[in-house]
């Protein structure tokens, strides 16, 4: 017998919209300058993004950068801090991380622009809770990949203001920092651990 499938239904909380990605938000993805024309990487001082490092969810910094030659000859854009940024291809597929330099990208993201009428931090955070979903869609294509038009159909749930979108905000990222407190902690203890076996 066949089962069916069901989808778990999410819940709008009382006061809240929800929104699509596309309606709220403007998107882009980048590109990447000729690899076999030097002169575009050389001395380069363009900060250059590529979806490998949305593994981290903040982007203070790149080892990658592109010359003002590779920046011109290429359709790749200078984007805002607090962009959110999207992997669309590779081993990270489906994550968020939020720009917090200006920088430019490789093909493989989606850029999600600031809208001055929205938290940037809370639209990573609903992205977050995405994750699953986006790897179910990219596992759903030929190539295990995310498109632009895909993520744009992206249905949000969203706080009603801004002010109320930064007081989660605030919340949530207490939460993570104790999550990272006690990542540390138990990375301190495992070490101990470790040494005391070689020494006993």
């Amino acid at each position: 017998m066949e089962l069916k499938k069901y989808k778990k239904k999410r819940i709008t909380p009382q006061g809240w919209k929800e929104v699509t990605l596309a309606d709220a938000f403007n998107t882009s993805s980048g590109a990447t300058p000729l690899s076999t024309e030097a002169s575009y990487y050389e001395n380069g001082t363009i900060p250059w993004i590529n979806s490998g490092e949305l593994a981290s969810p903040y982007i203070y910094g790149t080892t990658n950068f592109i010359s003002q030659a590779g920046f011109e000859n290429s359709s790749t854009e200078i984007y805002p801090i607090d962009t959110v940024l999207v992997a669309m291809y590779g081993a990270t597929a489906g994550k968020a991380s939020l720009l917090k330099m200006e920088a430019c990208t490789n093909q493989a993201i989606c850029a999600i622009l600031p809208n001055k009428d929205y938290s940037s931090t809370f639209l990573k955070y609903s992205i977050d809770t995405l994750y699953d979903h986006l790897v179910g869609l990219s596992s759903g294509s030929a190539r295990d990949n995310l498109s632009q038009a895909e993520l744009k159909k992206l249905k949000l749930i969203m706080p009603p203001t801004k002010d109320e979108q930064n007081k989660l905000v605030s919340i949530l990222a207490l939460i993570d920092r104790k999550i990272e407190l006690n990542r540390a902690i138990n990375q301190n203890l495992q070490i101990l651990g470790r040494s005391y076996d070689c020494w006993s």
